[in-house]
């Protein structure tokens, strides 16, 4: 008796959990889509697929891809849109026949294209350029900060007024910013090399480069690209152009420490008179290079009186400069 007793409990227990289950499931999946973006693929003109990779200011591109309409709706429609600008007299292509579409209305001149919501698939070909100057922005003082940003290709959405259902987006570079990524990771391996055998490098000039791709890193962060290569064009192409460790008493890290500080200093006050409308930021670094050299100077008087009070001038000039 217990034993069916027990049974009947597991058993009841069972079919109470399945439909909790799928009642749970349905109200997670919700209602679906009545299209999707089911493929694509992003070639450059000559015909090198870059679909897992970057696109380029300024360069002509042309996506394949399917919209899978996975039911009929009567009076809606679905709407393909895209922010490139036009090549030729056309965006879009419809290359099956996918009866959603009246080839003998629609207009595909026009960045944004409208068809009937059809079930089948629709294949396309797009057409089009990255505005060249996506990735930059003038300052007033007519220089230019460069982004890397990510620009949706092709957007699907229901209706004018509906929800959007698909995008398909990459990342868009150029020639300053690659440049720039080419140099750093130049850069960033020399460190590893010098880093590898702590004979071969004096570790305090090691550490002045890891600042000073910091600091590259800092300007590239905020636009200033073609400065921050410029930065790091300022160290060693090689580890045979790094100094050999050096006994304390020497004062040749030191010296080492204000060439490179120095040019640090060139460059951000550089940076300081032709970005006076991103002042703040320059003048925060430059700032802080004022108080790297209050210390070090300290440290230089000890070996050299003269060559203190040299740094020290330097140091107050920087001052009067930024107005602290």
């Amino acid at each position: 008796m217990k034993r069916k007793r027990f049974l009947a409990i597991f058993v009841t227990c069972s079919i109470l959990a399945m439909v909790l289950g799928t009642a749970t499931t349905y109200a997670q999946d919700g209602p679906p889509s009545p299209a999707i973006i089911s493929s694509h693929v992003v070639e450059n003109i000559d015909g090198t697929d870059v679909t897992e990779g970057h696109l380029m200011a300024g360069d002509t591109y042309t996506v394949s891809f399917t919209v899978n309409v996975g039911v009929d709706l009567a009076d809606n429609t679905l709407i393909l849109s895209t922010p490139m600008e036009k090549v030729g007299d056309r965006y879009w292509q419809l290359e099956n026949a996918y009866e959603g579409v009246d080839t003998q209305l629609w207009q595909p001149g026009l960045s944004q294209i409208e068809f009937n919501v059809v079930e089948g698939d629709a294949e396309f070909t797009l057409r089009g350029s990255v505005p060249s100057d996506y990735t930059s922005q003038e300052l007033p003082n007519e220089e230019y900060l460069h982004f890397p940003k990510s620009i949706s290709l092709i957007q699907l959405s229901l209706g004018p007024d509906g929800d959007q259902l698909g995008e398909r987006s990459l990342i868009v570079k150029d020639q300053a910013i690659l440049a720039y990524e080419q140099t750093l990771a130049d850069k960033e391996l020399l460190l590893q090399e010098a880093t590898t055998d702590p004979n071969e490098a004096d570790p305090k000039y090691v550490k002045l480069v890891e600042d000073v791709i910091d600091r590259a890193e800092d300007l590239y962060a905020n636009g200033y690209v073609e400065n921050a290569k410029d930065l790091l064009d300022t160290l060693p192409i090689s580890v045979s152009g790094f100094p050999i460790p050096v006994s304390e008493e020497s004062s040749l890290p030191y010296l080492i420490g204000i060439i490179v500080l120095a040019v640090i200093l060139i460059v951000s006050v550089a940076l300081f008179l032709r970005a006076r409308a991103n002042s703040s930021f320059i003048r925060q670094q430059v700032d802080e290079e004022a108080g790297r050299l209050d210390v070090l100077s300290v440290r230089i008087s000890k070996i050299n009186k003269q060559l203190g009070e040299d740094v020290e001038q330097v140091k107050e000039q920087l001052e009067r400069i930024i107005g602290r």
